[in-house]
């Protein structure tokens, strides 16, 4: 006979994007299972991740403890992820390509905690509803476009590739 204590929670982690399972309990148990596989890259990055949630957690008010709401959580992911982005561009520029090559290893590390983006026709399709949707015309329109775009899907929208389709859409 068990006692309610000894179950295992209804979700289990194998890492990527997982509904109702808050970042930061993903992201520990990450961390967790990278050190004890011993690592050294995941750890480093899983880490660098923790500490970014923790710093905008306090940013937030919340403390270091703080349980960032959803959104908060992926906004700190995404930009971990831009960073690196404008990262790989930065080296590929001055040639250092085995630094290009890490951060890219970085980014793969840090996507499976991103909810899968929407693209090609499913983009252009989001993109054409949320053009109706705000009675948008001309590029000057852009602005609601994009927060009608924002409202109806979130973390899953790529914010560069959207804007590219709604200037071509409304040009």
């Amino acid at each position: 006979m068990t006692s309610g204590l000894e179950r295992k929670p209804n979700w289990v982690h194998h890492g990527g994007f997982h509904r109702g399972v808050p970042m930061l309990n993903r992201i520990q148990a990450d961390l967790k299972t990278a050190m004890l596989a011993r690592d050294a890259v995941r750890t480093q990055v899983v880490r660098m991740a923790l500490a970014a949630y923790k710093n905008e957690a306090v940013a937030k008010g919340l403390g270091p403890q703080g349980i960032l709401v959803e959104a908060d959580a992926l906004a700190v992911i995404k930009r971990l992820v831009k960073s690196r982005e404008d990262s790989v561009t930065q080296f590929e520029k001055v040639g250092q390509m085995e630094r290009a090559a890490q951060e890219r290893a970085e980014i793969e590390l840090l996507k499976p905690y991103l909810p899968a983006m929407i693209e090609g026709p499913a983009l252009e399709a989001a993109v054409q509803a949320a053009i109706v949707q705000s009675g948008a015309t001309t590029k000057k329109d852009m602005g609601l476009v994009m927060k009608a775009l924002q409202a109806a899907h979130g973390g899953a929208i790529d914010g560069k590739a959207a804007s590219t389709l709604v200037q071509h859409l409304l040009a």
